[in-house]
């Protein structure tokens, strides 16, 4: 069961609206929050620290509501649940309701309001490379995600150099995996992925064929999804020895959902686990210092 904590009915004077005269003359708003997080510490250790201080969240949330005019409440809440969710890390969701007593429209109602809920996701990521300075393009990768606002990058495997996959002849690839917490949605981090694959030059001519870097996005949390343009987890996971290999080193209990098998147990049963091998270079690990484990 998840602990929350709960702000109800801040009352704020601010200027959002889509008509003029609401971003000229103002109105009132209210807000709901409902933070959850685990306050065991908190309840018996007594100290102020290991919960989430109610009047500096009350205080970005009155920032934001009495702050510059937005044309829409929808855009209110999702900046409250935003900074609440960067600023307190102890929270883990957050659910926002935005009310607007007095809305210009007619008709007989109580209020209009919006509620959002945003979450901190676990993710994995699996990187490579095997064109030019694969380490470097690597490691700008890991540098282009941890610059992202709603990204953080939280460990990060060995890397390791395995055969190509496919039929396409070409280098052999640098690989890792990297487990990430992010705000963004799934579909959103996905086109961050494909933003940060252009920025180093990915190029996309030949199915399976050599790049610069390849960005996949294995795991979002529990989700499982299947479209055209994102399918999760990856639908290859369970085949691919460079994924299995350095995810077993950082996830081995990983439980991949829809499989319902932990990522050890998948690269046990992995016959072709031969093709990847620990890469070192100038007889040092095969990692970067700044995102060790």
């Amino acid at each position: 069961m998840t602990d929350t904590i709960n702000l109800n009915r801040m009352q704020f004077y601010g200027y959002h609206g889509a008509l003029p005269e609401e971003q000229r003359m103002g109105q009132r708003f209210e807000v709901d929050l409902t933070l959850a997080c685990n306050l065991y510490q908190a309840g018996t250790t007594d100290r102020l620290d290991q919960t989430v201080n109610y009047a500096e969240v009350y205080a970005q949330v009155k920032e934001i509501v009495e702050g510059r005019p937005y044309a829409l409440i929808e855009t209110v809440a999702e900046k409250i649940a935003e900074v609440i969710l960067l600023g307190f890390s102890k929270v883990e969701s957050c659910r926002v309701k935005v009310i607007k007593p007095n809305p210009p429209i007619a008709g007989h109602y109580d209020s209009v309001s919006v509620e959002v809920e945003r979450f901190r996701t676990t993710a994995y990521l699996g990187l490579g490379s095997n064109m030019g300075d694969r380490a470097g393009f690597l490691k700008h990768a890991l540098e282009a995600l941890q610059a992202e606002q709603k990204i953080n990058v939280v460990r990060c495997s060995s890397i390791y150099e395995t055969d190509p996959y496919g039929p396409v002849e070409q280098p052999d690839f640098l690989n890792m995996i990297v487990q990430i917490e992010t705000l963004l949605p799934s579909i959103i981090l996905l086109h961050r992925l494909q933003k940060i694959e252009a920025d180093l030059d990915r190029m996309r001519e030949v199915h399976w064929g050599p790049r610069t870097i390849d960005l996949d996005l294995l795991v979002f949390d529990q989700m499982i999804t299947y479209s055209e343009e994102l399918s999760l987890p990856h639908p290859e996971i369970a085949r691919r020895a460079f994924v299995l290999k350095p995810l077993a080193e950082i996830a081995p209990h990983l439980v991949v959902p829809g499989i319902n098998r932990s990522v050890m147990e998948m690269w046990q049963n992995l016959n072709e686990g031969e093709g990847v091998r620990l890469w070192k270079k100038n007889n040092g690990e095969g990692k970067f210092g700044l995102f060790e484990n």
